[in-house]
């Protein structure tokens, strides 16, 4: 493990990130995982591979859109708490185990499979090399398959707030976020032989609003839609994929 990685382990492993959390009703985490699981057409035969899990806030929203995840991370506590929520909901096992896989020092013969589908949530901007991530990543696709992760949009200036005001985020492990281009993550898929697709901008509302107010969510739906504002939503969808055999 990294130095960094080892780092962040340590970080994840000795705060209780409420806000990282999976809870029920999380309808931010459900959006969040339409989105990606539209752009990348997942039916509910499809099997994904999760990077940087966590505590399982947005895999058991994936879950209901897919038909197993393989949930990875570097933390073998979040990983815990993740395998106590499966186990509650009824989950069984198979349909969605964990793995601990550390992405900076990743060997993908090592995995021993290879995936259809790649998704990860606010992973990209922790790495301490992002195009060298993506390279890791890269041979764990087959043939044909893709790649999508949603991040920060770093021209959004609530994200500044939000790092003021949350007890379990610091500088240090997020200031990635300011760092992280939509054209810089296009470049490492290029460079990692992948086929990058558009970026899409979309949500509004922090999930504290969205979680209580069904007006904010018709509301969003509505702003999401307007040009003007279209540069400054808060959350990238950056997807790629690996050409097809042959």
């Amino acid at each position: 493990m990294s130095a960094e990685s080892e780092q962040q382990r340590r970080f994840y492993e000795t705060r209780v990130h409420e806000h990282l959390q999976p809870r029920d009703q999380d309808f931010y985490a459900e959006k969040l995982a339409t989105v990606v699981a539209e752009s990348l057409g997942l039916g509910p035969g499809d099997r994904v591979l999760e990077v940087g899990a966590g505590f399982g806030r947005f895999t058991f929203a994936l879950l209901e859109r897919c038909g197993s995840v393989v949930a990875s991370d570097l933390a073998p506590r979040a990983l815990e708490t993740l395998e106590r929520a499966r186990d509650e909901r009824g989950i069984p096992a198979l349909r969605c185990t964990t793995r601990c896989l550390d992405v900076t020092t990743l060997d993908a013969d090592g995995v021993g499979e290879r995936f259809s589908f790649l998704v990860g949530f606010f992973l990209l901007h922790h790495l301490p090399d992002v195009a060298r991530g993506v390279a890791r990543l890269a041979p764990l696709l087959a043939p044909g398959g893709q790649m999508a992760f949603v991040e920060p949009n770093r021209r959004n200036p609530l994200f500044l707030a939000q790092l003021a005001c949350c007890p379990d985020m610091t500088w240090a492990e997020e200031k990635g976020m300011f760092q992280l281009s939509h054209s810089g993550v296009t470049d490492a898929f290029r460079a990692a032989d992948l086929v990058p697709a558009p970026v899409q901008r979309f949500g509004f509302f922090p999930p504290q609003l969205l979680n209580r107010s069904h007006a904010a969510r018709r509301l969003e739906a509505r702003l999401e839609t307007a040009a003007a504002l279209r540069p400054l939503l808060p959350f990238l969808l950056l997807r790629a994929r690996r050409a097809p055999a042959g």
